[in-house]
């Protein structure tokens, strides 16, 4: 539930990356051609971000299936996209009571919880989440540190380490519990100053603080990290302390764990901040060329800013460096398609579908990118057979 990694799928395209990020059992059936046309037109409208239009298509969807679980949870994820959080809260809730014992429905009530920081409706979605997989406790960790728990949180991180072993992400949580609490020398006087410095809005301070932790070579990096991330989202709230970030940057250059610019990234771009994720990620392509993870988080945000010339211009780069990764053909087809070159998408589109390899999320996007391709060149009768085989995926995902 708390690995950060991209993820594709007709129905959770363009997402930001948080909480629950398993493939979810994103499927429908199909009763008429009126519902089967308005759930795709919600999915490809929902695939270039435009969420209103995604939202009417599924209330008519509504009309004819009042009670199908799977359209009041899409309409849950556009209001959460919009950040009309509660009428996502109530769509999701909606689809809970038609099928309680679905985990994908939890887990949405869980993202949009812990997103809003109400704590005790996420710690009732995740005792929900647990009934399915009692690792889905690692989630109980942040929100006890958020409700000012820490002893609970070091307890169920001991029991998580002895049970599952110890995790990099469980090895930050207690650091950062240390950071708050623990000041027994002058090193870590010097980060609770730091978190009491944020915690007053002392910005200046806090910079200066935080470029001596860094500096210091007794402390370990991954309470640098720790340091470095709360300093970003202070920073988040107050823009003018942002050059700090580029400046702390150099001292991570030569760490070969984490490529800070891309954490940079990854945090604007959850924060719905596109045009700085695009920024930073362009930065973190300065320092690593070939990433494959960082060039898919600059397509997709390129996507989200609609920047469609850059997405093409990038998305050919990406196939001619990885002639076999299927992603950069899937975005130079979406690239295409949306600039009304057809033609194109069509032909990066069916070849980048030959290396789609055990990955039915990917294989149903190409399908819909195709259909729009067709649909755009008069091919009506492909059109719906892409259509088709995209459904034909999204049923074998119910076995």
């Amino acid at each position: 539930m708390n690995t950060k990694t991209i993820v594709l799928f007709c129905i959770t395209l363009f997402l930001p990356l948080s909480g629950l990020t398993q493939t979810e059992p994103e499927e429908i059936a199909m009763v008429s051609d009126e519902f089967q046309d308005s759930f795709y037109e919600s999915l490809l409208q929902k695939g270039i971000e435009n969420y209103d239009k995604a939202i009417a298509a599924l209330e008519k969807c509504l009309l004819s299936q009042p009670n199908n679980a799977t359209v009041h949870f899409e309409l849950g994820k556009n209001y959460l996209a919009l950040k009309q959080y509660e009428n996502a809260y109530q769509a999701f809730q909606k689809a809970t009571q038609i099928e309680p014992k679905n985990k994908w429905f939890w887990t949405g009530i869980y993202d949009l919880s812990f997103q809003t920081k109400n704590y005790e409706r996420a710690m009732t979605a995740v005792q929900q989440l647990i009934l399915f997989d009692e690792r889905n406790k690692d989630d109980l960790i942040p929100l006890y540190m958020a409700t000012n728990q820490s002893e609970k949180a070091l307890t169920l991180i001991g029991e998580m380490n002895a049970k599952y072993g110890k995790s990099q992400e469980r090895t930050q949580f207690k650091n950062q519990i240390l950071l708050a609490t623990k000041n027994q020398s002058s090193d870590w006087k010097e980060l609770s100053e730091f978190k009491n410095y944020l915690d007053a809005n002392d910005g200046n301070q806090a910079v200066q603080t935080m470029n001596s932790i860094l500096a210091n070579a007794q402390i370990p990096n991954a309470v640098k990290h720790r340091v470095f991330n709360e300093f970003l989202i202070f920073a988040y709230n107050n823009p003018q302390y942002e050059g700090a970030l580029e400046n702390a940057i150099s001292v991570f250059d030569s760490d070969k764990e984490v490529n800070v610019a891309q954490a940079i990234g990854k945090f604007y771009q959850n924060k719905n901040n596109t045009e700085k994720a695009i920024r930073f990620y362009e930065l973190a392509l300065q320092k690593e060329v070939g990433i494959v993870e960082t060039n898919l988080l600059l397509l997709q945000a390129y996507t989200t800013a609609k920047k469609f010339q850059k997405l093409a211009k990038k998305a050919e780069e990406g196939m001619e460096l990885y002639p076999s990764q299927a992603y950069f053909y899937f975005y130079f087809g979406l690239a295409n398609n949306q600039m009304r070159q057809f033609n194109k998408a069509k032909e990066a589109l069916e070849t980048g579908l030959d290396f789609v390899i055990d990955d039915l999320d990917l294989e149903i996007n190409f399908n819909l990118q195709l259909a729009e391709a067709y649909n755009g060149l008069g091919d009506f009768k492909k059109k719906d057979s892409f259509f088709a085989k995209a459904n034909q995926l999204i049923q074998k995902k119910k076995k």
